[in-house]
């Protein structure tokens, strides 16, 4: 399915991308990175392939199809889409489920890494991380591929099967901002099929449309002269050349071949309103649409203009971002962004997110600041930082170009076939970037604002929930707020800079204690004279990479119960007043163009950092975490205006039917106990920022209890100076940290409680939650315990999905915990048609009967072990997975396995063991939930 367009636009606004680093010469086009091979078969079928050694012996295969739901029939409304499903239940060298199980057989999982999408405009097949060490992989792999680009066999039993399956995916995605989209998307996108064919599509086609119907979609579509094959991985390019080559190249395209139009959306001169509501609404936005042609050639003048797009888009956000720290911020959340929206529609978007009854002064506030940006543009000191911020970015995506993951090559090939994006490669981009930007000014960034913000094609968009208490805009007072934008006489933006240090007083250098290392971990483990301890893994899997994670044993079980609500927005309080001499704002102004982040946290157990850092930025990342201890910030303007945007986040959490069920399941597992309460809007009205100050400084006050990690591009020789001055620098305090228990259990007998509640769209939700006592030192038991979900999961898949057509999917989860009690819940949820609530159940018991029983099945469990070896031997190769494996393995004696020990304790695991464990922790009282409509 199409990812929802705000989700990409406020990752966009937030972390601004490479889309497209330039070339001068404007007229000529951009050169394809070398490293690539690019070509076209005889029959059109279009191939990019890469050698690429990381992750090492895997490696990434897609299928683009240049078809989507735009291409069908009035008939067909949604048939795309049943396209992309079919490719999996059979084909002319697999029957039915076989691509699925074979995927599983060497280790691959559906979902994570058997995928596909379809959107208006494309469909996308994913094969990702294929272990390739195999030769014969490749060869099944790029069968897969052929067969779903031309082979697809849509038996009639089969289609079939898979409307119960697409039926309830289309249940399960009509939620209220799916619905609220597609009204507004008919005003978008007036008097064009995009306002018509929305993916999803029509149900009453997915549940009985003839065979032929969609047989004819694949037919007209599914064309070489259509499709592109990617591969990237570890392998010899020219052999899957000439795989390809052999493999694709029987494809035939179809004798009168049906044209592939782009559809386009009309222009318009009046500006379109569209307010739209719905009763499970969360969340109130406003947006404005200024819609634009793409640009019809993307040459070098194109890639130029994408630079300037993406210091426009880091400048006006951090405006945005600002105002969000005044006592009563004028939104939830601000943003814009010059976007790519369809293939015919690029757009220019103004928008927030609101508080209830706020839409319009929300609205207002966006639309003011790009106003003044208009009248007034940046200034030279905004356009320094968003260039630092901008080239820091290009610099650090250089450093690493030879630690590159295969998959973070795919989408940019795949942009390449469906919108012509240029891909010259790192090389050419950083080498362009260092000559271009000296070149640029702020007047040529300024230009752009009167280029996007105009009255031609401009939509704008409200939704919000359908409440009585809640009262939304109309057409005319949105239409009145926009020309009294027009009409205000605004000042230029005044850029505040503080000049102050970033730590004002430096502390006295403490020493280190002691050193060990551990040879096979690959540690050093240092204790500093004031109790600290510091663990280090150096790494080569990234050159500009070092995390910092750390961990005090206490979070919030040592806080006592009434004073909860402030514990749980303390550390969201701290970081949003800044640190030391520095507020929010002036602190991001004081750290552009550096790659650093810190954050404190506090859990239920523990509190702690986790950070991220270039090695240039390496001082500042403990100059940061030594001002959390020390010098931490309550910023009464800041908090205040905190708590309101959270409130509205809030406010109208419950009008989600779902919410019911997972609060209803929160407090029971914990039989209501006075310490467990839903994060509500009620909930946060009971914290008090000096309340939440003072548990900060508490949990923070005796840095001696922290253990510190560092995982990286590290040396500890070098580092040792900025250790010893700023983490051995810190005050001593020796208090004793520990994890108090407060007796929160689960029920000790079974029981079932049925949930109703209004629905618009009518669905049943069942969750069944399976909890108990294991000893958690005892690492092979929790590796069978993951046995019995994994496996689980298969069968619910093969089961419920496949077999009886009754939900778009069951998730499986496994909950293991060491402290305050080891105790582990395994939990079974899914949604379906509220009349088969019963029936799906009872299979959710029968398979569970039957792993306690019989046991698993050979097949699943060789996939099991193939998949958890596969995955380890990834993790051990990413930063992430170490800075999470040393801490687990210190605070919660998980331990270490080198690859060839945890491969032989997973080999040696048998159907026999799986089955005993499955009696063990399946075997025992049951809590069911059960939500229904009214």
């Amino acid at each position: 399915m199409k990812k929802h367009f705000l989700q990409f636009l406020i990752l966009l606004a937030l972390l601004p991308g490479m889309t497209a680093v330039y070339a001068q010469q404007d007229n000529f086009a951009v050169p394809m990175d070398s490293e690539v091979r690019y070509g076209k078969l005889e029959n059109g079928l279009t191939y990019y392939i890469r050698e690429n050694a990381i992750p090492e012996d895997r490696a990434e295969f897609y299928l683009v199809v240049d078809a989507g739901a735009i291409l069908e029939n009035p008939d067909q409304n949604g048939l795309a889409h049943f396209c992309e499903h079919m490719a999996f239940n059979g084909t002319e060298n697999f029957e039915k489920h076989q691509i699925v199980e074979w995927l599983q057989s060497i280790g691959m999982k559906f979902g994570p890494e058997i995928n596909a999408y379809t959107t208006q405009d494309n469909t996308t097949y994913m094969l990702q991380k294929v272990p390739v060490d195999i030769p014969e992989n490749i060869d099944t792999a790029l069968l897969i591929l052929h067969d779903w680009a031309g082979k697809v066999s849509y038996e009639a039993e089969e289609i079939d099967n898979e409307r119960g399956v697409i039926h309830e995916e289309w249940r399960v995605r009509r939620g209220a901002d799916f619905r609220m989209m597609n009204e507004y998307q008919k005003v978008v996108f007036k008097d064009s099929k995009y306002a018509v064919h929305d993916v999803i599509g029509d149900i009453d086609i997915i549940d009985n449309h003839d065979y032929e119907t969609i047989r004819s979609f694949y037919r007209d579509w599914y064309r070489p002269n259509l499709q592109a094959i990617i591969a990237v991985g570890d392998f010899d390019a020219e052999v899957i050349e000439q795989k390809i080559k052999e493999q694709f190249g029987t494809l035939r395209n179809p004798e009168n071949m049906r044209e592939r139009v782009e559809f386009s959306v009309p222009d318009h001169d009046e500006t379109y309103v569209s307010v739209v509501t719905d009763k499970e609404a969360t969340q109130t936005m406003s947006l404005v649409f200024y819609k634009h042609n793409p640009p019809a050639v993307k040459d070098m003048a194109y890639y130029r203009e994408s630079i300037l797009q993406q210091l426009y888009t880091i400048m006006i956000n951090q405006r945005l971002q600002e105002l969000l720290t005044s006592k009563k911020p004028p939104f939830v959340y601000g943003f814009s962004a010059y976007i790519p929206y369809i293939r015919t529609v690029d757009a220019y978007l103004a928008g927030a997110l609101a508080n209830n009854n706020e839409a319009l002064s929300a609205l207002e506030a966006v639309l003011i600041e790009n106003r003044r940006v208009m009248q007034f543009g940046f200034t030279q000191s905004e356009f320094e930082r968003s260039v630092e911020e901008f080239q820091s970015m290009v610099e650090k995506m250089y450093k690493e170009k030879d630690k590159k993951k295969s998959s973070e090559y795919m989408n940019q090939y795949q942009s390449h076939f469906l919108d012509n994006e240029p891909v010259p490669g790192i090389e050419f981009d950083n080498d362009f970037v260092a000559k271009t930007l000296p070149e640029l000014s702020v007047e040529e960034i300024n230009e752009l604002a009167k280029k996007y913000i105009r009255h031609k094609n401009r939509v704008v968009v409200v939704t919000g929930p359908d409440k009585e208490e809640v009262v939304m805009p109309t057409k005319e007072e949105v239409l009145a707020l926009l020309d009294k934008v027009e009409q205000m006489e605004l000042d230029p933006w005044e850029d505040k800079v503080v000049d102050a240090p970033l730590v004002s007083d430096v502390p006295e250098k403490g020493k280190r204690d002691s050193k060990k290392k551990d040879k096979e971990k690959g540690t050093e483990t240092w204790v500093l004279k004031n109790g600290i301890t510091v663990v280090f893994k150096p790494t080569e899997f990234k050159d500009d990479e070092i995390l910092m994670s750390a961990w005090s044993h206490g979070g919030m079980s040592a806080v006592k119960t009434k004073y909860l609500p402030s514990a749980a927005v303390a550390t969201d309080l701290i970081m949003e007043s800044g640190i030391g001499k520095h507020d929010k704002n002036s602190l991001q102004k004081k750290l552009a163009g550096k790659n650093v982040s810190v954050a404190p946290y506090i859990n239920s157990t523990s509190e702690g950092f986790r950070g991220s850092c270039s090695p240039k930025d390496f001082e500042t990342m403990l100059q940061l975490t030594y001002l959390y201890f020390t010098e931490p910030r309550m910023d009464a303007d800041a908090a205040e205006g905190l708590m309101l945007r959270t409130r509205g986040m809030l406010e109208n959490r419950s009008a989600r039917p779902a919410t019911a069920l997972s609060d209803t399941i929160l407090m029971t597992m914990a039989q209501y106990h006075p310490r467990v309460e839903p994060f509500t809007a009620e909930y946060l009205d009971r914290a008090d920022p000096d309340r939440a100050f003072k548990i900060f400084r508490r949990r923070f006050g005796d840095p001696s209890g922290f253990t510190f990690y560092f995982v990286g591009n590290i040396d500890p020789k070098e580092a040792r100076p900025l250790i010893e001055l700023w983490l051995g620098g810190l005050p001593l305090a020796e208090r004793d940290e520990f994890i108090t228990n407060h007796g929160v259990e689960a029920p000790e007998k079974s029981l079932k409680k049925v949930i109703q509640r209004s629905m618009e769209t009518p669905q049943g939700t069942v969750a069944i939650v399976l909890p108990g006592e294991f000893d958690y030192d005892n690492a092979r038991e929790r590796t069978l315990m993951t046995a019995v979900k994994d496996i689980l999961d298969v069968r619910y898949t093969e089961t419920i999905r496949e077999d009886e057509g009754g939900t778009y999917g069951v998730m499986v989860q496994l909950s293991q915990s060491k402290y305050p009690d080891e105790d582990y819940s395994f939990k079974v949820m899914f949604n379906t048609d509220p009349e088969r609530v019963d029936e799906l159940k009872a299979i959710v018991y029968r398979e569970m009967e039957s792993l306690m029983t019989e046991g698993p099945a050979e097949k699943d469990v060789k996939g099991f072990k193939e998949n958890m070896i596969k995955t380890y031997a990834e993790n051990l190769k990413e930063n992430r997975f170490w800075i999470s494996a040393l801490s687990s393995s210190d605070r919660l004696g998980t331990g270490y396995m080198s690859l060839e020990d945890y491969s032989a304790m997973i080999r040696s695991i048998s159907a026999e063991e799986i089955k005993s464990a499955a009696k063990r922790y399946l075997d025992t009282e049951k809590m069911e939930f059960i939500m229904l409509p009214e």
